[in-house]
Parts: C-alpha cells; structure tokens; sequence
C-alpha cells in the first residue's frame, strides 16, 4: 500500500490570513464576489471558523455548493504570495455537484495537508463559478512542474485580473455567475503569541456587505476584508467600514456589530464622472443591430457613451451575416473605436 503524500501547510499572521505549504512556497488570500441571491457557497476548516490549530497537525477544507459550479480555492501569505490550492497536481478536477459536502483534501486523495510555521491568523478563499476561470485555467500547466503552483503576482493585481476576466456581468436576465466565501483559523506555537479564537469575551455578530456594483473592495477599521458582496463574522463592537471600486467614490459608514446578529450594510456607489468611458462601434456593412450586455442600443454607427468602467459584452447582428459577439473594456475617461467586419453566412 502507498503511503499518502504529505504536503506542509504553512499559515501565516498579517492582516489578511494566509495559507502555506511548507514544501512548497508560501500562500495568501483574497476574495471576490457579484452580486448573487441563491448562489452561494460556504467553506470551513475541519475545526471549524476560528479555530486554533498546532505546527504538526492536519488540516481538510470542507466547502458546499449550493448550484453545480466550478471551484477554485487560493491563499496568499504575509508576504503577499498568491498560490493554487485547487485545482491542484493531486486533484485536476473542480466541477462540483451543489447540496454536498467536499473535502480538500478528499478520503481518496493521495495528500494531506500538515501545519507549519509561520504562525498566526489564516484565511482561506474559495471562488465558485458557473464557467471555467480563463486566468485560474491557465495555471494547469504548471501543475506538473508545481502541485500548488504560486502565481507571480502582487495580491491587488492579481484579484483585479480574476475580476476582469469574469465575462458575464450579472443582469435581470442573466444572474450571476459566480461567488465567493472565506474561513478563518489560527495557527499556535510556543513562544509566538497568537489571537486566540474568539471566546466568550470575543464573541461575534454577523457582517453582511453588499454594494452596487459589486465587486468593491471592503475595508474594516483600516484592514482588508474582502470583497462585495460579503458574508462573514466579525468582533462584536463599532467598527469603521470603507468600500472602494475604481471608477467609483469610496463610501465610508461605521457600524455596532452586536452578538448573534446580522449587521447588513447596502450601498449604490456613485460613479466618478471623469472614469466613465465611451464606445464607437462602426461595421462594415453598415446599419448593424448593437447590443451590449443583450441590450439593443441601435444601429451602426454607434457613439454609445457614460459607460461605466468594467467588461461588457458586445453583439452585432446584420440578416444574411455572421452573428459578431466579442468582450470588450470600457477605458475611463476615453473613447473606444470598435470596427466590426461582417461576413456573409454561407
């Protein structure tokens, strides 16, 4: 019989948790979500949210989803190094069935997750998406050479290249795609003073943040939280609240979070003027239906203006032609000439 792979799990104190491997190079975390309703998914370790775990011992990641999704699940360390915890060299497939308890790692899976230092609080990130992640799918190649592979960049850049590259933009017609969840836990040694799990004396509410447009970047008494919308449990007392999203003013309000209760915080972000965009869309032939996001704005040519900053999807449609769909950023403060050559169906 083979014995199971032991892959170190290192978690690392800051402001945000982290998880590492202590074989492999460190991890940290981030978080992203739309705006969603009965799309959710949850995640915790196997002790539970805000537990305390020893250097030696293992750790599972248990997550439920509850609508058949794609899930990815990153960490970023101290140091701010992002890494790859699913899909992993051990475990390439991530379509998970809703209203089922998984486990990373699973019984059969040839692995185990080992805490080690560096010590202190822990967060761990889970994304779960209706389609694949183009930039999370393309760290698969590199599982071969890394099981857990790190990803070269800083965690602003990369949670702003996952957010960029979800295609769909949630409408009436079309709900969101995709959402997040975290989990928090510590890790203890002697000799390193670590915040205990919240106890009596630390007891704690529930934060609920949403805004509009999601996606906004939330900050609580000065520290990064996560990202909108955002469901998570926080220390009892007034705490100062900040939301930030390029293109958009901050909104700033303070909060009481009180125990065993739900603190909900909703928002409308108002735009900066100056970071909407425009678009000019011509095609040749000419007097082409537009739609943007499945929207019909008119006919080529089109000046389609105070677009605010983020992808959209943009439709072409002439009868006896190929139907022209393609994604495109809005730039803040410019204007973006789109040329669209239609060719006859045959």
């Amino acid at each position: 019989m083979s014995k199971k792979l032991l892959v170190m799990l290192i978690l690392v104190l800051f402001l945000l948790p982290s998880i590492i491997f202590s074989a492999e190079p460190e991890l940290k975390t981030i978080i992203i979500e739309p705006i969603q309703t009965d799309f959710r998914i949850e995640v915790w370790p196997d002790k539970g949210n805000n537990a305390s775990y020893k250097v030696g011992e293992t750790i599972t990641i248990y997550f439920k989803l509850t609508q058949d999704a794609y899930v990815y699940i990153w960490d970023i360390n101290a140091n701010g190094e992002v890494r790859l915890i699913l899909p992993n060299g051990y475990r390439q497939e991530n379509f998970f069935k809703a209203n089922i308890v998984y486990s990373i790692p699973a019984s059969n899976d040839k692995y185990t997750l080992r805490i080690a230092p560096p010590y202190g609080r822990e967060v761990i990130h889970v994304l779960a998406s209706k389609t694949p992640i183009n930039i999370l799918e393309s760290y698969r190649k590199d599982l071969s050479r890394d099981p857990f592979p790190l990803i070269p960049e800083a965690p602003e850049v990369f949670t702003d290249k996952v957010r960029r590259n979800i295609e769909v933009v949630p409408t009436p017609t079309q709900p969101a795609q995709w959402t997040t969840a975290n989990a928090i836990f510590y890790v203890a040694s002697e000799g390193v003073i670590v915040p205990p799990p919240p106890g009596p004396s630390q007891a704690l509410g529930r934060l609920v943040v949403e805004s509009n447009p999601s996606g906004a970047g939330i900050y609580i008494d000065g520290r990064f939280l996560g990202y909108t919308p955002y469901t998570g449990d926080v220390s009892v007392g007034k705490h100062s609240i900040r939301l930030e999203l390029s293109g958009y003013q901050p909104y700033e309000t303070t909060v009481n979070i009180t125990p065993n209760k739900i603190t909900k915080i909703s928002t409308t972000l108002k735009p900066i003027p100056y970071y909407q965009g425009t678009f000019y869309i011509a095609s040749s032939p000419s007097n082409a239906e537009v739609y943007i996001n499945g929207e019909r704005k008119g006919r080529t040519p089109i000046k389609i203006e105070k677009l605010k900053p983020g992808r959209y999807q943009i439709t072409v449609i002439k009868a006896g032609y190929e139907t022209f769909v393609q994604y495109y950023e809005v730039i803040p403060g410019e204007t973006r000439n789109i040329f669209v050559q239609l060719y006859p169906i045959r």
